[in-house]
């Protein structure tokens, strides 16, 4: 028998919420017994937003920037309006 009950505790999902673009601190370090395939979407809570959104998992094997490059283009397929990123405000 295993000693992690619900994955291993390196192998930790985060998520990228799709509405503001930010990393959601809310459920930082989700374990899986199972992986997940590539590029998956969950509706989850964030901090930042104060609502429901769609959140795109960045499992622990892929690179963040990779998977933030295609969190953008699927933005557009659930929220219309546009984000701003904190480099960009002046």
């Amino acid at each position: 028998m295993s000693r992690y009950k619900n994955g291993n505790p390196k192998r930790q999902s985060k998520f990228i919420c799709l509405h503001c673009m930010k990393e959601n601190m809310l459920v930082t370090g989700i374990q899986r017994k199972q992986q997940r395939e590539k590029g998956h979407v969950k509706d989850l809570y964030c901090l930042r937003c104060g609502f429901v959104t769609k959140n795109e998992e960045v499992r622990y094997c892929d690179s963040y920037d990779e998977i933030f490059e295609l969190a953008k283009i699927k933005r557009e397929n659930y929220y219309t309006d546009n984000y701003e990123r904190e480099s960009e405000v002046v």
